[in-house]
């Protein structure tokens, strides 16, 4: 989106002064937001529509520990090293918002495993190396080899490998979490305004000034946690990041059964069981890669039509399409993070992005590395310069 030039104010309203505006509230603005005010600093988060309107209130609720892609193949793409700082990371993730936020008591929270599903002997060996290596560097897993649940009678899978500590729930309720623990503790300390787009940036002898329709935020940082729509903000930075649609449908099939919430095709498909009964079911982005490379949240023909393909094939019985979605992802080159200055702006511009579809097991524990980035308390685990000292791998399958 944009905003025109005939809709921006000649004299926009002048806001009180804060320490940090936040771009952006979904999880990760959110989640920074509360990081800020811990450490006694004045916050406003901007946001365009309104809170979680993105893909943190669009996703398929997978809280799972490291990526859709076997431990096996990230290792092998970006290093063993990299793997298990990525893998550690979504462990504490969960750990942060059942500890801060208590997530563990939203109705929609399941303590559910994660499976990734192997339908070939490829597929299978990459597992078996992928559990190897997984146990040798410190994390609780394991194979298995049959289930009773739905799927594994209709597809009879080679071999799985079991995130035994996982959990699944409501993203919506995750977001709503995320905003009241915010308010009810920095009620004093943060401010939220939605529907409010940010047009720009520029510096002040104050700071910096951030610009929207209507009015001007005068402050010392900005965190910029658009995701997806990084580019329309940064755009040097921002290049790095590719907006991916990723589409879903929710099922009501009586009779069926999930035990886990599964990754199939090295996570180009996925489907869980909700708290209410009804399947969640996602993918098939691959089978139309470049129409999928896309900002819009709309659903297609093509894509919704296989997926009730596969509901068929997995699912073996007859099902109502009760809801179907889209929501936008944001790629970087490698798959991992960004959390870097963002250049060619006011110096206290940052950017914490390029989740890769993995932003519910990353983006509060991204967030909060980013604000201890910022304020030069940490160095950045996933900074920008990466991709200045060598031509990136492949990126990586979202899990979303």
């Amino acid at each position: 989106m944009s905003v025109s030039y005939w809709r921006r104010e000649r004299s926009p309203v002048r806001q009180p002064s804060c320490d940090v505006v936040i771009v952006g509230g979904g999880i990760t603005g959110l989640t920074s937001a509360y990081e800020l005010c811990q450490r006694g600093m004045r916050v406003a988060i901007l946001e365009r529509h309104t809170l979680g309107s993105g893909a943190s209130s669009r996703n398929a609720g997978y809280l799972m520990r490291g990526m859709a892609e076997s431990y096996a193949l990230v290792c092998n793409h970006l290093g063993r090293d990299t793997a298990k700082l990525v893998w550690r990371f979504t462990e504490e993730n969960l750990t942060l918002l059942i500890e801060r936020y208590s997530i563990d008591s939203l109705d929609s929270f399941h303590r559910k495993p994660s499976i990734l599903v192997a339908m070939s002997d490829s597929e299978a060996e990459e597992l078996a190396d992928s559990e190897r290596l997984l146990c040798e560097d410190g994390f609780e897993t394991h194979l298995v080899r049959s289930g009773s649940d739905s799927l594994w009678r209709s597809l009879q899978p080679t071999l799985a490998l079991v995130n035994p500590h996982d959990a699944a729930l409501n993203p919506w309720q995750l977001v709503q979490r995320l905003r009241d623990g915010l308010i009810s503790r920095f009620g004093d300390l943060a401010t939220i305004h939605e529907n409010s787009e940010v047009v720009g940036f520029h510096p002040d002898p104050s700071g910096i000034v951030v610009r929207t329709e209507r009015s001007e935020y005068p402050c010392n940082r900005v965190l910029v946690c658009t995701n997806a729509w990084a580019q329309e903000l940064l755009p040097d930075l921002g290049a790095r990041i590719k907006p991916n649609r990723g589409q879903m449908m929710a099922l009501r099939a009586p009779g069926v059964r999930l035990d886990a919430s599964y990754y199939l095709n090295r996570g180009s498909e996925y489907l869980r069981q909700a708290a209410d009964g009804s399947i969640i079911l996602g993918g098939k982005r691959t089978h139309r890669e470049g129409e999928e490379q896309t900002a819009s949240d709309a659903t297609t023909p093509e894509i919704q039509s296989e997926l009730e393909r596969y509901a068929k094939m997995v699912l073996q019985c007859d099902f109502k399409v009760i809801a179907r979605w889209a929501g936008t992802m944001g790629f970087s080159p490698d798959g991992l993070p960004i959390i870097a200055r963002a250049d060619a702006q006011p110096a206290e511009v940052w950017f914490c992005g390029g989740l890769t579809g993995h932003g519910m097991s990353l983006g509060a524990k991204t967030a909060q590395a980013a604000v201890q980035t910022m304020l030069g308390e940490i160095e950045s685990p996933f900074p920008a310069d990466r991709f200045r000292e060598k031509e990136p791998p492949a990126g990586l399958e979202p899990a979303t």
